[in-house]
C-alpha cells in the first residue's frame, strides 16, 4: 500500500461533535446493511480516533468507549446477520470476528 501524506485540517469544536455524531449514527443507528462497508472501514475508524484526540472532551469519550456496549454489539450482530441473509453468503468465523470488531470500534468488546 502506498503511504499517504498526512494532511492538516482545522475544525471547530462544533464540527468535531457533528462528525462524531455522524460516524456514530452510521455505525450504531443506520439499519441499511450497505452501511457496514463504511461502519467497519479502517480509514473511518482511524479518522474517528484522530477526531477524539482533538475533541475538547476526548478524555471522557475515551473513558466511555473503553467499556463494552451491549446494545451496540447486538445492533452490529443483527445487521451482519441481515447482510448475510441478503447476500446469501455467510461469513466464516474469522471474517465475522474481524468485521464485527471493526464495526464495533471504538467500543471495547465484552
Amino acid at each position: 500500500m502506498v503511504e499517504e501524506k498526512e494532511k492538516v485540517l482545522h475544525l471547530s469544536q462544533g464540527e468535531i461533535v457533528a462528525l462524531k455524531k455522524a460516524i456514530m449514527y452510521l455505525k450504531f443507528s443506520c439499519e441499511e446493511t450497505e452501511s457496514l462497508m463504511y461502519a467497519g472501514s479502517p480509514l473511518i475508524n482511524s479518522a474517528f480516533s484522530k477526531i477524539i484526540e482533538v475533541d475538547d472532551l476526548g478524555w471522557a469519550a475515551k473513558e466511555f468507549y473503553s467499556k463494552p456496549h451491549e446494545i451496540n454489539e447486538e445492533f452490529i450482530l443483527r445487521k451482519l446477520t441481515m447482510m448475510e441473509k441478503e447476500s446469501g453468503r455467510p461469513l466464516d468465523d474469522a471474517n465475522m470476528e474481524q468485521v464485527f470488531s471493526e464495526c464495533l470500534y471504538p467500543f471495547a468488546k465484552k
